[in-house]
C-alpha cells in the first residue's frame, strides 16, 4: 500500500518537511518525493507569488481489514495498552544504550562508478575536502535505491562537522546537488564516523525531556532553530509520547520545533508580564537591593555643580 501526502512551504525543503508531517512518516522509512511546483516570489513583494508544492509518498505493508466493530474495538484497545506499556518503560529505556542500527554495506570510493550519482557526489566532496586542508581522509559509500550513504573517517574532520553539525548539513546539501541531475531526486546522506547517531540520541533525549516538561506544566516549549533533518528527529520522537504534539514554525534559519499539549495550538510560548512590558517600552522594575549607598555627584572644590560649563549667549 502506498500512502502519500502533499506539503507546502516557502522553500522546497520546508514543503518536504510539511509533507512528511502530513504523511506521518517515521525516521527509518524511505520517503520518496515528487516536486510539483517550485516557489515563486511576489512581484515587488506584494503581488502574486506561490509556495512550493511537494508530494511525499511511502510504501507500507497492507493492514488486515477489520471484520466488525467489535474486533476493531478490540484491536484499538490492544494498541492503546501496548502504547501505554511502552510509555511506562520509556524512563527505563533512557538509561539503556540505544541499539545500533544496521548499516548498509560500505565500499571504498575506488569501487564506485565515477559517472554514477554517487561517484559525482564523491568527486565533489574530495574537491571540498582538499580546499579545507583535510588530507588522508577515508571515504566509503553504500549505494541504495534513489540515494547513497557516504561516510568519512580521518583526522581533522571537526571543521567539516561545524557547530552542532551545521557545516556538515550544508555540505550534505551541496553534495546532493552535485549528485542530482535535472531529472529525479537522488538523496545523499553524509556522515562522519558515528556523529549522526550520537547527535540523534542527543536530540531524542532532548525531545523526551522537553515533552515531559510540557505535560507537567501544560505550557508550550520552543526549541532552538534546527535543520530540517534534526526537526524530523524531534517530530519522530514526540510522536511516540502520549499527551503531546509538535509542529515547526518560523521561516528559514529561524524555523524551529514547538512542543505543545495534545489538542492545543503550536504557538510560541508567552513571555512573562515584565518582559512583555519591557518590549513595549515600559519601565523595568527591579526588586534587587543595591549593595552600595547612593552618592552625591562629585564636585570640584567649592565650584557649584556644572559651574565649569559655559555657554556662548551671543546671538
Amino acid at each position: 500500500m502506498i500512502k502519500e501526502a502533499i506539503g507546502f512551504g516557502s522553500t522546497v525543503d520546508e514543503a518536504k518537511e510539511d509533507a512528511i508531517l502530513r504523511l506521518g512518516a517515521k525516521l527509518e522509512e524511505d520517503v520518496q518525493f515528487e516536486i510539483i511546483s517550485l516557489p515563486k516570489k511576489k512581484v515587488l513583494g506584494i503581488f502574486g507569488g506561490a509556495q512550493a508544492e511537494v508530494k511525499a509518498y511511502v510504501e507500507r505493508p497492507d493492514k488486515p481489514g477489520k471484520k466488525n466493530n467489535k474486533s476493531a474495538k478490540k484491536i484499538e484497545n490492544k494498541e492503546k495498552a501496548e502504547k501505554k506499556a511502552k510509555a511506562e518503560k520509556q524512563e527505563v529505556k533512557k538509561a539503556e544504550p540505544k541499539p545500533e542500527k544496521p548499516q548498509p554495506e560500505l565500499v571504498d570510493q575506488s569501487l564506485i562508478d565515477a559517472n554514477s550519482p554517487t561517484g559525482k557526489a564523491i568527486a565533489y566532496l574530495n574537491a571540498i575536502l582538499k580546499d579545507l586542508g583535510c588530507e588522508n581522509i577515508e571515504i566509503k559509500a553504500a549505494v541504495r535505491e534513489n540515494g547513497a550513504l557516504i561516510v568519512l573517517d580521518g583526522e581533522g574532520l571537526g571543521v567539516v562537522i561545524g557547530h552542532r553539525g551545521e557545516t556538515l548539513d550544508a555540505l550534505q546539501h551541496l553534495v546532493s546537488l552535485a549528485a542530482n541531475s535535472a531529472n529525479g531526486y537522488f538523496k545523499v546522506t553524509l556522515n562522519i564516523g558515528d556523529y549522526r547517531e550520537k547527535r540523534e540520541q542527543t536530540l531524542v533525549s532532548l525531545a523526551t525531556r522537553v515533552a515531559e516538561q510540557v505535560k507537567r506544566n501544560s505550557r508550550n516549549r520552543a526549541l532552538e532553530p534546527m535543520s530540517a533533518y534534526e526537526r524530523r528527529i524531534i517530530h519522530t520522537a514526540v510522536q511516540e509520547i502520549e499527551g503531546v504534539s509538535s509542529a515547526s514554525i518560523g521561516e528559514g534559519k529561524n524555523r524551529r520545533v514547538v512542543i505543545f499539549p495534545e489538542g492545543g495550538s503550536p504557538n510560541m510560548p508567552r513571555r512573562d508580564d515584565n518582559r512583555r512590558r519591557n518590549s513595549r517600552g515600559g519601565r523595568k522594575t527591579s526588586n534587587a537591593v543595591s549593595s552600595a549607598p547612593a552618592r552625591e555627584p562629585k564636585r570640584d572644590s567649592n565650584i557649584p555643580l556644572y559651574g565649569k560649563i559655559t555657554a556662548n549667549t551671543e546671538e
